[in-house]
């Protein structure tokens, strides 16, 4: 079985590619973290925003869904390969 990652010639621990593109964080990751974040907020105003009017626990909501939409997001979207060759480079 054969490496999906290319490494740099300078510095051999480097990863540049992953299965021939370029390591970089996926731009459809935060667009998946914000189509779930507006989708939750949508969800949470229609079904309890609307009977109870409580800005304070609407307010919790948002700040706390933030995290979760990023964390679902990375989970749908990213594959393990790229994930490990950015965590790599942090590392270098």
């Amino acid at each position: 079985m054969e490496s999906p990652y290319t490494f740099c010639n300078k510095n051999p621990r480097k990863v540049l590619e992953v299965n021939g593109e370029p390591v970089s964080a996926s731009n459809k990751i935060m667009l998946g973290a914000s189509v779930f974040y507006i989708a939750s907020i949508y969800a949470y105003s229609r079904r309890f925003l609307r009977i109870d009017g409580n800005g304070v626990t609407a307010g919790a909501f948002a700040l706390f869904s933030m995290p979760a939409s990023y964390s679902y997001a990375r989970f749908f979207f990213s594959d393990a390969e790229t994930e490990a060759a950015l965590m790599n480079n942090s590392n270098e």
